[in-house]
């Protein structure tokens, strides 16, 4: 038994630390085309999850990261045409590895996101979201996925609701933390870049600016490129 667990938590970290520096992902994340990029990405790793399942949770990742792109320009009817099959994906996922933390974040944070296109939903997908939540963190404490996605739900949610922004502050510095000391996963990992951005639009939000500045300049310095940062986030810390 020690042993199957032994070999799943390898397996686990292998797959997770492959899927957030996954170079197709960061180019997509960084993209100005964003959406049309993540679609492509969703439709490639799709075909291959049908074929080998250790792939279903970096599919899983991309889309998310198609849902949350949608949410620049609130393209609603894209994101209703790829909630289900996300949903589905990551149910999939967490029947069959009941004691991993990060896919139930995962669904999670897309439970979320579909709170913020339909409100009302909140009363049924609410409570969901955040007992999918505190399992994740239960199951996965040191996963800076998890952390980060949590850190993201304190710092959408309204205070009124549980939204917390020290305690998004306090997880955005843990997660990063988590993060940085992995060196060898930082590479084109784009979950560290986003959790750099919204960690110092957590800080901007505070009032705290010099920290913010600080956090922009240096996701600049890891990816010159970004131009989300570069020309929308750091000007307001300036």
């Amino acid at each position: 038994m020690k042993k199957q667990l032994l070999l799943f938590t390898f397996f686990v970290s292998s797959l997770l630390g492959y899927a957030q520096g996954d170079p197709s992902s960061y180019h997509a994340y960084l993209n100005s085309n964003q959406k049309e990029v993540w679609k492509k990405e969703v439709k490639e790793k799709t075909a291959a999850a049908k074929n080998d399942k250790q792939t279903q949770f970096d599919l899983a990742l991309s889309q998310y990261g198609l849902l949350s792109a949608t949410m620049a320009n609130q393209d609603e009817d894209m994101f209703d045409e790829y909630y289900d099959d996300t949903v589905d994906n990551l149910e999939e996922i967490i029947k069959a590895n009941k004691g991993w933390g990060e896919p139930k974040a995962l669904l999670s944070a897309v439970y979320g996101l579909k709170m913020g296109y339909s409100p009302m939903m909140g009363m049924f997908l609410g409570p969901k979201s955040g007992s999918l939540m505190e399992k994740a963190k239960e199951q996965s404490p040191q996963s800076a996925l998890v952390v980060k996605l949590y850190a993201n739900s304190k710092f959408f949610t309204p205070e009124m609701f549980g939204g917390d922004l020290d305690e998004a502050i306090s997880s955005y510095k843990k997660c990063l933390q988590l993060y940085e000391a992995q060196p060898s996963q930082l590479k084109n990992n784009w979950m560290y870049l986003d959790a750099l951005a919204f960690a110092g639009q957590a800080y901007l939000k505070k009032g705290e600016k010099e920290k913010a500045k600080q956090l922009f300049e240096k996701a600049l310095t890891i990816e010159p490129e970004f131009m989300w940062v570069k020309h929308v986030l750091l000007p307001k810390a300036l």
